[in-house]
């Protein structure tokens, strides 16, 4: 296997810009988001928005918490300064350092998984208490397949580690492609055979490919993993390392508690819509995978490619380097992410229906699905910024503050859940004025729309805190921090404003004349609603002397896509 890497040289190329990571990171993930969409029409059309898709979401409940209370596997971000810092000391010993983590993981995420596996029935009651016996006990029995996932996609995060530090974003971009065609295979190919359980096997296949790629990349960048012989004298190396790994665990703990608790609010929420109609968490995780496209494309991408510059400038205290980097990655982010935000709303049903839109999944399901994917536009934008923020925070060395500030924001997201989707569900003043507002007034059951607004509610919370309490706290750490993103984003804001709305007016002339019967029409519409809508918004911006579009403009003008020069901004170095 190393061997076959060694020849795939051009994934291994070192990419020192922080832009050219961005953007390989970005085009990676668009396409992995675009496969996870077309994962979801390929669901949505063998399984409609009903109780078999409830029953896949909420299986996936118990894996995606294990993976982030596996600690070592859901702190990458927490072990790579760690690990920079002895790699440029001691090569040798960083190895020995990730190779212990991950044997350490090992041990632990296995002895977890049999607790899991044994006691998953009893946890399915708690987690999914609308489901009938028979409903709980397939998703127990598919919960138990996909319990190897967790464990092969944390050995693949402790890895990932290498790659990142070594500025091989290549291989840590396509990852994600990989573990999305393995649930692809799955749909395609054992489904008709297995039901839904074949899904839970693409599943782990997915987690298996996306573990070997970054394993044999960071075995090619010479810190290759002995298995056997790290367990055999695991307890000797972690006495010799056990300073190193007790100062991972004191840095990647409240980490790994803040991710956990968001990952706990997704499952309060899938809690809560068990006890609606059936099809309410298959709704919502449709909804949830539409948002986070364009959140995983513009707030993860660049966070993963700005996060190593920001723990360079924390380390050597220049406080001005830091913010330029920070305001300007939140500039970049807001600039991409609200327009965006805005189309979302406006053109709901036609981005469900072109990427759902197909077999069973009937035109109610598309309304529902609309309905909450609106609602979780209102947030975004701070969506994407969420992880930036928190791992700066990291770059800091300070992970009580994210982790407080997350914990209240989970409470307030499912507290205020439970009131949208009782205000909706009894058709309450305040619930019939949502339902109308959502254009969900005439459904049965549209109470499942009320989750997504709490979602978003307690998200709008937690970044506006968050930012606060990072510029504050960094300034009082580096000193510096004059550099806000201010009238920038004033101006981002209002341009993405005008621009929903020149969609919406484009969008509602076609409403009459062209209702959305077939795709072409629907792709029609859209698009070009879309076009006016953002091109109004470039336009806009382009008058008021946004640096963003200038440099758009420039970078556009030199070749788009050269790794070198490129549209994804902090300051006015180009050749950065």
């Amino acid at each position: 296997m190393l061997r076959r890497f060694r020849r795939m040289r051009f994934l291994h190329h070192e990419i020192a810009s922080v832009h050219a990571a961005a953007l390989i990171l970005g085009a990676a993930g668009l396409a992995s988001r675009i496969l996870g969409v077309v994962r979801d029409r390929m669901l949505a059309g063998y399984f409609g928005a009903g109780r078999t898709l409830d029953i896949y979401n909420a299986a996936f409940n118990i894996p995606d918490f294990m993976a982030t209370l596996f600690l070592l596997g859901s702190a990458g971000a927490a072990i790579l300064p760690v690990f920079q810092e002895y790699a440029l000391r001691d090569k040798k010993k960083a190895g020995e350092l990730i190779a212990t983590l991950a044997a350490l993981f090992f041990v632990g995420s296995v002895t977890a998984a049999g607790a899991a596996f044994w006691g998953a029935p009893r946890i399915m009651r708690i987690i999914v208490p609308g489901f009938s016996p028979a409903d709980q006990a397939v998703t127990v029995a598919l919960t138990r397949v996909m319990l190897l996932s967790p464990i092969l996609l944390g050995l693949s995060g402790i890895f990932s580690v290498v790659v990142q530090s070594s500025k091989r974003f290549f291989i840590y971009a396509i990852a994600p492609l990989l573990y999305n065609l393995g649930i692809m295979f799955g749909i395609i190919v054992l489904v008709p055979s297995w039901g839904i359980m074949g899904v839970g096997v693409g599943v782990v296949i997915g987690a298996a490919l996306h573990m070997g790629l970054q394993v044999g990349s960071s075995a090619w960048l010479g810190f290759g993993w002995d298995f056997f012989g790290t367990l055999i004298h695991l307890r000797r190396r972690v006495a010799l390392l056990g300073g190193d790994i007790a100062e991972v665990v004191l840095v990647a703990g409240p980490r790994v508690l803040a991710v956990s608790l968001a990952q706990l609010t997704l499952l309060a929420l899938d809690a809560i819509g068990s006890t609606l109609a059936p099809g309410s968490v298959a709704v919502l995780g449709f909804a949830q995978n539409l948002y986070f496209v364009p959140v995983g494309i513009f707030g993860v991408s660049y966070a993963t490619a700005i996060f190593p510059r920001l723990a360079a400038a924390a380390s050597a205290q220049k406080g001005e380097e830091f913010f330029r980097e920070l305001v300007g990655g939140v500039r970049s982010i807001l600039f991409w992410t609200a327009p965006v935000s805005a189309l979302c709303i406006v053109l709901r049903a036609h981005i469900v229906r072109l990427a759902l839109g197909a077999g069973a999944f009937s035109w109610d399901n598309t309304r529902l699905v609309a309905a909450v994917l609106a609602a979780l536009a209102i947030a975004m934008i701070a969506g994407a910024a969420q992880t930036l923020l928190i791992r700066a925070f990291y770059a800091l060395g300070n992970t009580w503050i994210p982790l407080a500030v997350n914990a209240t924001a989970s409470i307030l997201s499912v507290a205020l859940a439970f009131l949208f989707m009782r205000a909706l569900a009894a058709s309450t003043p305040s619930g019939h004025w949502l339902a109308i507002v959502f254009r969900i007034s005439d459904m049965a059951h549209p109470e499942v729309v009320g989750l997504g607004l709490g979602f978003a509610a307690g998200l709008l919370l937690d970044v506006v805190v968050l930012y606060a309490m990072l510029m504050r706290y960094a300034r009082r750490s580096l000193g510096g921090g004059h550099t806000t993103v201010g009238i920038d984003g004033i101006k981002i804001i209002g341009a993405a404003v005008v621009a929903g709305v020149v969609a919406y007016l484009v969008r509602a002339s076609f409403s009459d004349a062209l209702p959305l019967s077939t795709l072409l029409r629907v792709l029609g519409e859209g698009a070009t609603a879309a076009s006016a809508g953002l091109g109004v918004y470039f336009l806009i911006l382009a008058m008021a002397g946004s640096e963003d579009v200038a440099l758009l403009r420039r970078a556009v003008g030199r070749r788009l896509f050269s790794l070198r020069i490129l549209p994804l901004y902090w300051d006015g170095d180009e050749t950065k």
